[in-house]
């Protein structure tokens, strides 16, 4: 059986994921004609970009269960242990991370946004060991993709429960444990704000996605032959209607349904849709890579998976160029009569985040990477030129 190795198609949706994000947060930047060139269109497809967290949450499983699945396939490789797992976490994530929080707090405190008081220093708190969807408060207190962090540290935590479960008992198990921890979360949220009038972070929440994040898990368990799926599980074109079906039930709850029990039902199951389609999507691209052998990739790919290397740095950053160095640009174009049709702005502004991320990649997060990764990058740079 061939060894879990670095995957290109993985850094690839990874790339596209962040960009999707990227987009997703250009739709309320100033300074932009919506009137011109289908700008209301753009706008609604968008905002589908936002979803790309959710084709994170499960390449995460993929990713983090693959030392796992290595141990099992790979006679003499490492087994997976708790604090070895920790060490290399927390040395891959933090330093950036907290290299973009002492900017944003600066920016908070600068702008009024936070004051010299306890409660300012409850979020910082919160922040600093990334626990910040656990306060509704603090949830985009610095940064509107913060919570994502938060839900990844905790998912970490929570893979040592699904593991235990996935060894003892099974993968029907370990589905119906995730799936009913969403459930359960949703019902406690339900019960606080009916009986007590308390408001928690609910899709926001580690235990609301933690089904999807398992997906991943279950992905790259079948890559490597220890489980395996239907064939419509790596079907792309059923993978496509279910993305379909996603998108348009996020669409009537954003823009057709009102109040009541249909919104409720589909935001209580659009997350584990989009996770679904997402999980047959990486699915067949795994496959594909893996069938190609050693062929050369498309150049789309090749370059995406590019992108998917300094994605981390792409998320944490792109704000500071859409919502700190475009809006005075907006504002000066605004005051001279001027506004530029939102694809314009969309294509610029993901323009300038692609390249102000790539430099904040190769000074706070490349030091930090593991030289599989490097190597990964270095072979796909050099096979797109």
């Amino acid at each position: 059986m061939q060894s879990p190795q670095r995957l290109l198609s993985i850094d690839a949706l990874r790339g596209a994921a962040a960009i999707g994000v990227v987009l997703y947060h250009t739709n309320a930047i100033p300074g932009v004609d919506r009137s011109l060139l289908w700008g209301d269109a753009l706008d609604s497809l968008m905002f589908l970009g936002k979803w790309g967290v959710w084709l994170f949450f499960v390449i995460s499983g993929f990713c983090i269960h693959m030392q796992w699945v290595r141990a099992q396939v790979v006679p003499g490789a490492r087994p997976l242990e708790f604090g070895d797992f920790w060490r290399r976490r927390i040395r891959r994530l933090y330093p950036p991370y907290l290299v973009t929080l002492v900017f944003y707090v600066w920016i908070r405190f600068a702008d009024g946004s936070l004051q010299w008081d306890g409660l300012s220093a409850w979020k910082i708190f919160l922040h600093l060991f990334m626990l910040q969807n656990l306060d509704p408060q603090a949830l985009a207190a610095m940064n509107n993709v913060y919570w994502t962090l938060a839900v990844e540290e905790q998912l970490y935590l929570l893979y040592f429960a699904f593991l235990a479960v996935r060894q003892r008992w099974g993968w029907g198990a370990a589905l119906g444990l995730a799936a009913g921890a969403r459930l359960g979360w949703f019902v406690l949220a339900f019960a606080l704000n009916r009986a007590f009038d308390i408001q928690i972070v609910v899709t926001q929440a580690a235990m609301a996605q933690w089904v999807v994040w398992v997906l991943g898990a279950l992905s790259v368990e079948a890559a490597w032959g220890l489980v395996r799926l239907p064939a419509a599980a790596r079907n792309i074109s059923i993978g496509g209607v279910i993305m379909g079906v996603a998108s348009l039930l996020v669409w009537a709850q954003n823009y057709w349904l009102g109040p009541g029990l249909l919104n409720d039902v589909i935001w209580l199951t659009a997350d584990v849709v989009w996770g679904a389609g997402f999980f047959v999507l990486v699915n067949w691209a795994v496959t594909r890579e893996q069938q190609a052998a050693g062929a050369v990739l498309p150049r789309s790919v090749l370059w995406l998976a590019g992108v998917g290397l300094f994605s981390y740095s792409l998320y944490l950053t792109h704000e500071i160029v859409e919502w700190r160095l475009w809006p005075p640009v907006a504002e000066s174009l605004v005051a001279s009569g001027y506004a530029l049709p939102h694809i314009v702005v969309a294509s610029g502004l993901l323009a300038a985040c692609l390249l102000f991320g790539w430099v904040f990649f190769q000074f706070f997060e490349k030091p930090f990477l593991s030289r599989s990764r490097i190597a990964v990058s270095g072979l796909a740079s050099a096979v797109a030129r």
